[in-house]
């Protein structure tokens, strides 16, 4: 009798340590999160909508040598916003708390990037401002940042360049140039793991 009362003794109290059953997932503080888990490595499939009702898109920055993706706030789901909300979010580069946290952003500071057209699911994009002098590394990380970042949107599948009206080519992830359209699929081999 006194081995049944602790066995069931010891039982009481090896469930009385367990994780409580939830019926709903509960959110969770981001800022209760470690910082680790903050930065999703993993590729978005699009804008998305947090917890707020507020619209996301994907951003891409750099860390060390590897593109890593974001989410920034957008104003409203309309194509035009969600373009406009990728694009300024990559000419903003990575907010203080980012770049802590060792990313960086290998656009070209004085860069601007604007929509010239938008024909089915290819985007060109006019370049302005600073667009060379840096080293093939960065300027190969910069095209994908944008590839990457613009080609998130669901509307978007393909990305052209140019620069005073004229087409310009681009460095592929493996260092060749082309002036065909960009796709996601060029620079896979650029994101974090």
């Amino acid at each position: 009798m006194k081995a049944i009362a602790v066995v069931v003794a010891a039982a009481l109290v090896l469930v009385g340590c367990g994780v409580p059953v939830q019926e709903e997932p509960a959110p969770i503080d981001p800022g209760a999160m470690p910082s680790r888990l903050r930065t999703p490595s993993r590729q978005m499939t699009g804008p998305t909508a947090t917890t707020s009702g507020q619209a996301t898109v994907q951003v891409n920055f750099v860390r060390r040598d590897r593109l890593v993706a974001l989410k920034r706030d957008a104003p409203s789901t309309t194509s035009t916003e969600l373009m406009n909300s990728v694009l300024q979010g990559l000419q903003d580069g990575p907010t203080a708390t980012e770049q802590a946290a060792g990313l960086t952003s290998a656009l070209q500071p004085g860069l601007t990037l604007s929509v010239i057209s938008v024909q089915a699911k290819s985007v060109v994009l006019e370049l302005s401002g600073e667009t060379g002098g840096r080293s093939a590394t960065e300027n190969v990380l910069a095209v994908g940042q944008i590839v990457l970042s613009v080609t998130a949107l669901p509307a978007v599948d393909e990305v052209t360049f140019s620069h005073n009206g004229v087409p310009v080519e681009a460095l592929l992830a493996d260092g060749a140039l082309t002036t065909k359209p960009l796709t996601a699929k060029d620079y896979e081999a650029l994101r974090s793991q």
